[in-house]
């Protein structure tokens, strides 16, 4: 049975309700979707299975049986994202069948669908998850501009300190060799000028900028960084807001 396909939802009544209350909802929703009234590409569809919602909600035997797979359908759907709950017998960490592969593809906003819809939880606590997963998701979206904008910055600032260097070659070729003619004739003496020691200095932390700051992007934008971001801060954050346990 496809679980998206509630017969109590498709005629809107509740999973209690009685006969009676099944076929007025039958015979209101028929009114609605009939072929012969509405003449929507939907409406034979949906006809059909208004009549399959009646004939199985209002046999005895037929509706237990509805129940229980009703049951069991939205019990999986709600423990999809406990691997645990998943695994298939025989499997072992480490290994993982495809089976087991499959059912864990289950995205966050997937899990959040079926904790609102199904939890058994009061409503003021689902409100709290909803509010505590908009706030966790917000800090993970800031952190994310935060270390793409740090790469970014990281990867301009080695650009510049290059262009710099590039039209500056010529200089700081004219530079060195009058560097190395007074260290030449003065010796060490030279470095007691605090100016051209100074220069020295900026020039030599501008190329090791040069040099380490593209490695330090490329560290920022890493798998391993985003790994740290998603599957143990943002998880995390989701699973203590939607109070899940492992």
């Amino acid at each position: 049975m496809d679980s998206s396909m509630n017969y109590y939802e498709l005629l809107g009544v509740l999973q209690n309700a009685s006969e009676a209350e099944i076929k007025s909802a039958y015979k209101k929703q028929m009114k609605k979707w009939h072929p012969d009234i509405n003449k929507s590409k939907d409406a034979s569809s949906m006809s059909i299975l208004l009549n399959e919602a009646k004939e199985t909600l209002l046999d005895e035997d037929k509706r237990k049986k509805y129940d229980l797979q009703l049951k069991k359908d939205i019990q999986d759907n709600y423990n999809k994202y406990n691997f645990s709950h998943s695994k298939p017998k025989g499997s072992y960490s480490g290994v993982k069948s495809n089976e087991y592969a499959k059912v864990r593809k289950v995205s966050k906003w997937e899990y959040f669908k079926e904790y609102l819809k199904y939890a058994k939880e009061p409503w003021w606590r689902k409100c709290l998850g909803v509010i505590g997963v908009i706030f966790e998701s917000l800090l993970c979206f800031v952190l994310k501009i935060i270390l793409i904008g740090g790469a970014f910055l990281s990867n301009l600032g080695s650009y510049l300190i290059l262009m710099t260097f590039t039209f500056m070659g010529p200089i700081l070729g004219l530079l060195g060799i009058l560097l190395i003619g007074s260290f030449l004739t003065d010796g060490f003496a030279i470095f007691k000028n605090n100016n051209l020691f100074s220069l020295i200095i900026v020039f030599g932390v501008l190329y090791v900028l040069m040099i380490i700051l593209p490695i330090i992007s490329r560290k920022i934008l890493s798998p391993k960084v985003f790994d740290i971001l998603y599957n143990k801060i943002d998880i995390n954050l989701f699973k203590w807001c939607v109070g899940y346990k492992d």
